[in-house]
């Protein structure tokens, strides 16, 4: 599996009652580990406890609300996946647990992360401030300009507090039936120019009826569904953090009609492109 993650904040914050947030929709996936104190999360109508020695994370595109009466103290990391045309995102690829239980040594390396990254921690804590395209694209190119090896250090930390998610996280996407993976491997390799369902049929040696009929009783979508949900994901990320045109990142993704794209991309956000990049502009 490629990926291409990047941190873009790491730090260790202490709250008193003032960790209260609403309604916050970020382009970056968010990790904890609670060290003391009690929050609350309400995150896809469900509200979570957050406590002590134990991790959370709030995947990119969550929305979500913050709250705490009290005293409340964290240590926390923002990831960044950056856009691909190519390529099955990591973070999209599974429905996350929110709350595992952390240990010592969890704590350990969120310690070393935030020594080994002091220059990254939040200036304040309110969304608005630093959950913007600008905040966003600056982070995205500091942290591209690092020297290779310091990437690596603190990205090493990262895979690994992020691999305890991802070994109690379940699929998305579970096909069993091999030739279904086999059609979504070839979907996620060519994103941009996505074979026709004739041609993924064929790949996989399938008839077109066959094929359709298979692939939405393994995965709950058609073919088609399942490309355009793939997409949309890619627009928004590049939406939110590429100084690039709304026909660029169509053209990018495929997409040579705006309008269509534009219709598309409302249908799955319920907004339209430039609404969309303007939230984040606004902030």
């Amino acid at each position: 599996m490629k990926s291409n993650l990047l941190m873009l904040n790491v730090g260790h914050a202490v709250h008193e009652a003032d960790w209260n947030f609403k309604d916050i929709v970020s382009p970056f996936t968010r990790i904890y580990y609670v060290t003391e104190g009690t929050a609350a999360v309400k995150a896809d109508g469900e509200e979570h406890l957050l406590r002590p020695g134990h991790m959370y994370i709030i995947p990119a595109f969550t929305r979500h609300s913050d709250s705490c009466e009290g005293r409340f103290c964290h240590y926390y990391v923002h990831v960044y996946e950056e856009a691909s045309t190519a390529g099955e995102s990591l973070i999209d690829r599974y429905d996350f647990p929110f709350e595992i239980p952390g240990c010592d040594l969890d704590r350990i390396l969120f310690e070393a992360l935030c020594e080994h990254n002091k220059a990254m921690a939040l200036k304040a804590p309110d969304p608005r401030i630093y959950d913007n395209k600008t905040s966003l694209i600056d982070c995205v190119r500091l942290n591209r300009a690092r020297p290779v090896w310091d990437r690596l250090e603190s990205m090493g930390i990262i895979y690994q507090l992020l691999g305890h998610f991802v070994r109690e996280a379940t699929e998305k996407y579970d096909a069993t039936d091999i030739r279904i993976r086999d059609a979504i491997a070839l979907i996620d390799a060519s994103a941009a120019d996505t074979p026709m369902v004739n041609d993924l049929a064929r790949h996989v040696g399938m008839t077109p009826d066959h094929f359709i009929r298979l692939f939405k009783k393994e995965v709950g979508r058609t073919p088609a569904q399942f490309v355009i949900d793939r997409k949309m994901t890619q627009a928004m990320l590049m939406l939110a953090s590429e100084p690039m045109m709304i026909k660029e990142v169509a053209y990018t993704l495929g997409y040579d009609n705006l309008s269509y794209f534009t219709r598309l991309f409302r249908r799955h956000t319920g907004i339209a492109p430039h609404a969309y990049r303007e939230s984040f502009n606004a902030r």
